[in-house]
Order: structure tokens, then sequence, then C-alpha cells
């Protein structure tokens, strides 16, 4: 027989077996919930614009119509992108568009896609393709080997072909294949 204080205690003891015995531990839905944590944004802007400065200077302008930042990534996303870079005085030497582009944060190399045009005032020529990849270390631009880039100078000269490649440190520019236009030299 059960004496009075087991009794009291025995309700208490029941209801955290009932409770023990309804939790359980979903770890399958903590997997889910981290593997969606690269996939959703931590952050959305819309119409978003944004101005670097150096030395008191406008340095680099960018302007999307979204940016999906993802912090786990490391990455930002840009749709509907117009960007320029400016020289030590101010004055815009590179305007640029492109439907999309990538930026890795951690090294600042930038992937492009999607109706791609530029234009530099330094080089005088424009610059025409659907992919490209700035490679902020090495300071190269790569297009991919099927991919057709088009160059066109204010002088005249025109060129095209697939596997483009530009070392902006050398100021040198090559195409692997398919290459075919004008190059009109003063010399």
């Amino acid at each position: 027989m059960l004496k009075a204080r087991q009794l009291a205690t025995l309700p208490v003891f029941l209801l955290m077996l009932l409770f023990l015995t309804s939790c359980r531990f979903d770890y399958d839905e903590s997997i889910i919930a981290e593997d969606l944590s690269e996939e959703i944004p931590d952050t959305i802007l819309k119409n978003f614009a944004q101005v670097m400065v150096k030395d008191s200077l406008p340095a680099f302008y960018i302007e999307a119509a979204q940016s999906l930042t993802f912090g786990k990534r490391k990455e930002t996303l840009f749709k509907g992108v117009h960007f320029q870079e400016y020289d030590k005085k101010g004055t815009v030497i590179t305007d640029g568009q492109a439907d999309n582009a990538k930026m890795f944060n951690d090294t600042e190399s930038v992937e492009l896609w999607g109706n791609l045009f530029f234009y530099s005032k330094r080089e005088e020529a424009s610059l025409e393709g659907e992919y490209l990849f700035w490679d902020n270390e090495a300071s190269t631009l790569a297009g991919k080997s099927d991919d057709r880039i088009q160059i066109i100078e204010d002088k005249g000269s025109i060129i095209s072909g697939k596997g483009f490649f530009a070392d902006s440190r050398t100021k040198s520019i090559r195409f692997d294949n398919q290459v075919s236009g004008t190059w009109k030299n003063e010399d």
C-alpha cells in the first residue's frame, strides 16, 4: 500500500513521465533549417545604390534593382546592375551594366552574366558579351570558352571571339578561338 507522501508525488511523477515521453528532439528539422539558411538571403534590398569613397572622392558606384546578401555563403547577388568606376580626380572612367552579378564578399571577385556592356574612357572602347568573371586578386577578366565577347574601339577597331581573357596589370587581351574582326593599328 502507498503512503500519503508517495501518493502526493505520484501525479508529479506521472506528469514528468508523460512530458518526457512526448518530447522528441527532431534533428532532421534543425538540419533542414541550417541547409535553408544558405539558400535564404540575410538581406534583400530593392533599388539598391552604394558609393565607395576613397580619399574623399567616389571610387566606385553600384546600383541594382535588387541586392540579396547571403552571409553564410559570403556572397551578394545583384539583379539589374549598373556600375561606374572613377579615377583619382572623381571622373567616371568605366561605365557598365549586366542583368546579374555575384560578388564574392571575402575576395571582392565578381561574376557577371546576361547582357553585359562596359565602356572604358581610358581605353576608349566598349565590351559586350554574356558572361565575365573578374578575379580581384589577379586583376584579370575572363569569359567562358564558349561565350563570345566583342570589343569595339572608338577609332573603328572591332574584334570578337570566344575564350576571352584580359590582364589589367599587363594591359593584354587574348581570345582562345573563333576570333574575327578588324584591328586598326595606328603605328
